[in-house]
């Protein structure tokens, strides 16, 4: 059971109150730097120069937690995140540095924290529960995800900076229960080579294009048919935010339960129709509404479909730093992707939706690539898998099965997406953001 887990639950309320910050301020960054000035192509290219810095000093974070380890880092992390939001605050297109800085501050929140947060889950959760634990954490990241946003967009709409500052206050409180979390020990000596991560690598590539595509293109599309009014914009956020939970909770226990291959297939369906739906219904306030909330329903199974995978893959891998070290930076590839393709898209007069039209591909190479990870082994199956608490032997993730070992290593793994709402390896953004 979820609640049984210490270390799980901790990390679950930090995760809350993490996500009730971002749901104040942070989730609102595109709008915010559209109301601040910058043409959507512009806010297209900070959000990309936000992920190539991320890309570009992944080695600072690396040789920070090998000199100092993945609890300072982390605390680190979250530091740098609580501060980015007076920094977004400030911003303002008619003084470039400000911009500048908050790109700076929020790439470095994000590339010192991720890469800890998603392999210390990695390692304190347990594998034959890990899809109800991703479920039921994604229950609670979106029911903050729903709180959130209406109250930032009404605080916005009325007394900004209250916003920013409840934000930084809460994000601030979120490192107390982090600290009561067991940390992993490293060892960062080996060099594993790249072979052992590289199917997380290529997942977390998909799931930044996703993640950034969908998620800051279908933001746009939401603020400007509100007329970018934050207050109704906040409405429909977290209105959508619950349409996704209680299907990821659900779908969640059916991996456990040993179905995860068919889940994937349904998970596929299940984004494609979302896509159409988005892009059809693109043109009207209405649409938009009934877009955002089914196609978050719809899109439940995503998250814990993927970070299922991840998760248990990363607990499983050589080197669960490492493992999240390369993953997090594929996500920043593929979110650098979708962010370049849009701006490119929006700079030509091209509509942006055609960014959303381009995650088909994506989506379904991704499922290919799950259904091997949940392919059942026979030999080397009891290295990965475990029993789930109804005593059936759960599919396990089999990323290049030759170089995984004993699950007593443990590889790390959050929005878009969050995104990131991501695994040790490859979770991520999100939420969204994200990321």
């Amino acid at each position: 059971m979820f609640f049984t887990n210490r270390e799980v639950n901790w990390l679950a309320l930090h995760s809350g109150l993490r996500e009730l910050a971002w749901g104040l301020a942070g989730v609102f960054v595109f709008a915010y730097l559209l109301q601040a000035g910058l043409s959507p192509v512009g806010a297209f290219l900070a959000v990309s120069a936000t992920l190539a810095l991320r890309f570009a000093t992944r080695p600072l974070a690396f040789a920070l937690i090998r000199t100092r380890g993945v609890r300072l880092t982390l605390v680190l992390g979250s530091v740098l995140y609580a501060s980015q939001f007076p920094v977004l605050a400030a911003a303002d297109a008619s003084a470039p540095w400000t911009v500048a800085a908050y790109v700076m501050v929020a790439a470095s929140a994000e590339v010192f924290y991720w890469t800890c947060y998603h392999a210390v889950f990695a390692t304190v959760g347990d594998a034959g529960l890990r899809g109800a634990q991703v479920g039921v954490r994604g229950l609670i990241l979106l029911s903050a995800g729903a709180v959130g946003p209406v109250t930032g967009g009404l605080l916005l709409a009325t007394h900004g900076p209250w916003a920013f500052g409840a934000a930084t206050l809460i994000a601030l409180a979120a490192i107390a229960p982090l600290l009561r979390v067991r940390v992993p020990a490293v060892d960062l000596a080996t060099d594993h080579g790249f072979r052992p991560f590289r199917a997380g690598v290529l997942l977390f590539v998909t799931d930044g294009f996703v993640m950034c595509g969908i998620g800051f293109t279908w933001g746009l599309i939401m603020f400007e048919a509100f007329d970018r009014r934050f207050d109704a914009f906040g409405w429909l956020l977290g209105a959508a935010a619950l349409g996704g939970a209680v299907g990821g909770l659900l779908l969640g226990r059916l991996i456990d339960a040993g179905h995860a291959r068919r889940i994937v297939w349904l998970n596929l369906f299940a984004m494609t129709a979302m896509v159409f739906l988005r892009v059809g219904l693109a043109d009207s306030r209405t649409g938009v509404v009934i877009a955002s909330v089914v196609a978050n329903a719809l899109a439940g199974l995503y998250s814990p479909t993927l970070m299922t995978a991840v998760y248990n893959a990363a607990k499983a891998s050589p080197c669960a730093v490492r493992f999240h070290y390369l993953a997090e930076a594929g996500w920043d590839v593929g979110g650098l992707a979708a962010c370049l393709t849009a701006a490119a898209l929006l700079a030509l007069g091209l509509p942006v939706t055609w960014v959303i039209v381009a995650a088909l591909p994506v989506i379904a190479a991704q499922a290919v690539m799950l259904h091997r990870c949940y392919a059942p082994r026979t030999k080397p199956v009891a290295l990965i898998a475990g029993p789930s608490s109804t005593g059936r032997t759960i599919d396990a993730p089999t990323i290049d099965a030759p170089t995984i070992v004993a699950p007593d290593r443990v590889a790390p793994g959050q929005p878009r997406v969050g995104n990131r709402v991501a695994r040790e390896t490859l979770e991520a953004a999100a939420s969204g953001r994200t990321g």
